[in-house]
């Protein structure tokens, strides 16, 4: 492991607050040298089926190539995923329930081995394996089983998926018990990564793994570092998407969130791959001083930060006790805990982001005049579930904004009687084993708990089933419906958006799922996300993706000044 090399701060201004959002900064094809990235936390998983960190998805854009992809493409067409290892979109027939993808040719492994359509199919029998490979999105699952014979996975038949055919090397056809207009975004999740069968450890498959991308792992240390090295095999006339211009990526791991951004601005890492911004004490230095604020964007990730209250753990599982902790929220200060109106986002008092049709003006539980809190509403609530004198309960959160975002709510709540304990939790595994982990919050008894939420894909269904649906509940780990709401009417909603052709009518549906969720008031939504991330002056090639409210590392190079330059 080399050590990171020290960059000065930059000198002179960039080009602007915000310059990387929407457009691209610093526009170079240059090749070579090493991209040195950072992050607090490790990556939850390198086996692609397993991953759920939209920042590891990221970096799974270096290692890995799936049927469709989102494009190099800071604006609106950035949304729209086009054919990365298929050589054109799905072919949809059947009344959109047969979904028909043809790979390119010349495609290889890491290993060497061509990529084929079985391997494809291999990858998506491996998402059906949630007891040996829990922790990633599980969509083709209910697409794609069989009800009455439920399909155990890979590792407990040897029998293939049979709503996945493959009639020959280099075609794959989905076959999906209901239509699913967004499917060709699925193509483009980790999951769908190609995985050929002779290579698949199941479970330890994520300690190495074979790379479809332009680079492969050269060395993983959990908690310490991540190498990345070219791999020989890819072959950049197959691919339409990365430039792939550096020769090495390097992430350390596991600093400190205040220590990471000093070095951060200090030029001894290039960009922050987690992406969860500048914590408070860096923001206020760079904020104040105009040349260090040039290099950094503020974009709207449409991530939404929330506390989920959990109805299986009392006194939560009255909803006055719910509509309690609405009421008395104090807004502005849980604002405040993520950073402010500039870096800790938008206040809202609803679910959907601006950007989604189905975004409505919707508040339920009104938070007063000066949104500090209606406290006699809360107090009613209280008493209406017979807790006048408040109550005793654990929040569950892990340490940096997620802390202070709980902290500021333990303050809100003790003014009506309401006395939480802080429980932090790991970062690494805290929405694998965690939060995420129904087993874990039980034995923490965790009524509430704080996390935030971006969209599997830009669409209302990617953004809210997840967190809503109660099909989509997860009892082995990387579960999003993290107050497990399984109410019939909400489902049969979600499923009517899917037969909806019309876009207004689908809108329409969405913002009644939105209104029945906010009645049972499991989700406290706070705000749709700001962050502000710094970019150093010689990374090229740097925008926000708008399908992922992050910086696209697979695009980026180093200018002449950047580190290790000189090996271009």
């Amino acid at each position: 492991m080399t050590a990171p090399t020290r960059r000065p701060a930059p000198a002179t201004g960039g080009p602007g607050w915000d310059a990387a959002v929407g457009a691209l900064v610093n526009r170079s094809d240059r090749r070579g040298g090493t991209l040195r990235l950072v992050s607090s936390a490790d990556v939850d998983s390198l086996d692609p089926a397993r991953t759920y960190y939209v920042w590891v998805w990221l970096l799974q854009r270096l290692l890995n190539r799936t049927l469709m992809a989102y494009p190099t493409d800071p604006g609106p067409g950035g949304l729209v995923p086009v054919p990365d290892l298929a050589d054109g979109p799905g072919q949809v027939s059947d009344g959109g329930r047969t979904w028909t993808y043809r790979l390119r040719r010349g495609l290889r492994h890491s290993d060497g081995t061509p990529i084929t359509s079985a391997d494809i199919r291999h990858a998506v029998q491996r998402v059906f394996a949630q007891d040996v490979l829990p922790g990633g999105p599980t969509y083709l699952v209910p697409l794609l089983d069989d009800p009455a014979r439920p399909y155990p996975g890979p590792y407990r038949t040897d029998e293939p998926l049979k709503s996945v055919h493959t009639p020959d090397e280099h075609t794959v056809v989905f076959h999906l018990n209901r239509p699913f207009s967004d499917f060709d975004h699925l193509m483009a999740q980790p999951c769908a990564a190609p995985v050929p069968g002779h290579a698949d450890t199941g479970a330890d498959y994520g300690n190495s793994p074979l790379s479809s991308g332009p680079y492969r792992v050269a060395e993983h240390r959990p908690g310490a570092y991540l190498h990345l090295e070219r791999n020989p095999y890819w072959d950049p006339a197959t691919d339409p998407i990365r430039p792939a211009l550096p020769d090495r990526v390097e992430l350390t791991i596991g600093l400190d969130v205040d220590e990471l951004d000093a070095r951060l601005v200090a030029g001894e890492f290039d960009i922050n791959l987690e992406g969860r911004g500048l914590q408070h004490t860096a923001q206020g230095r760079v904020t104040a001083d105009d040349v260090l604020r040039s290099h950094t964007d503020n974009p709207r990730t449409s991530f939404l930060h929330f506390v989920a209250m959990q109805p299986h753990i009392p006194p939560f599982d009255d909803v006055h006790v719910r509509r309690a902790v609405h009421y008395a929220a104090d807004r502005l200060l849980l604002q405040e805990a993520r950073g402010g109106p500039v870096t800790g986002g938008d206040l809202t008092t609803a679910l959907f982001p601006p950007r989604l049709p189905a975004h409505q003006n919707l508040d339920p539980y009104p938070s007063g005049p000066d949104l500090r809190g209606d406290l006699d509403a809360a107090r009613a609530e209280l008493k209406a579930a017979g807790l006048a004198d408040g109550f005793e309960a654990v929040i569950g959160t892990q340490r940096g904004k997620f802390r202070m975002v709980a902290d500021a709510l333990v303050e809100s709540v003790a003014r009506v009687g309401i006395r939480l304990t802080v429980k932090e939790l790991d970062v690494a595994t805290y929405f694998s084993l965690g939060a995420g982990h129904p087993q874990t919050v039980r034995e923490n008894r965790l009524g509430l708990i704080v996390t935030d939420w971006g969209a599997d894909f830009p669409t209302e269904y990617g953004f809210l089933a997840p967190l809503v649906d109660g099909r989509q509940i997860k009892r082995n780990g990387g579960n999003w419906n993290l107050p497990e709401l399984d109410d019939p009417a909400v489902n049969a909603l979600i499923d009517e958006t899917l037969h909806t052709t019309d876009p207004a009518g689908r809108a329409r549906l969405w913002r009644e799922v939105e209104r029945r969720v906010m009645e049972h008031a499991v989700l406290l939504p706070l705000v749709h996300d700001k962050t502000l991330h710094f970019r150093n002056p010689w990374v090229t090639n740097v925008y926000v993706h708008p399908a992922f409210g992050l910086y696209d590392i697979q695009a980026m190079g180093l200018d002449a000044t950047g580190p290790d330059s000189s090996d271009a």
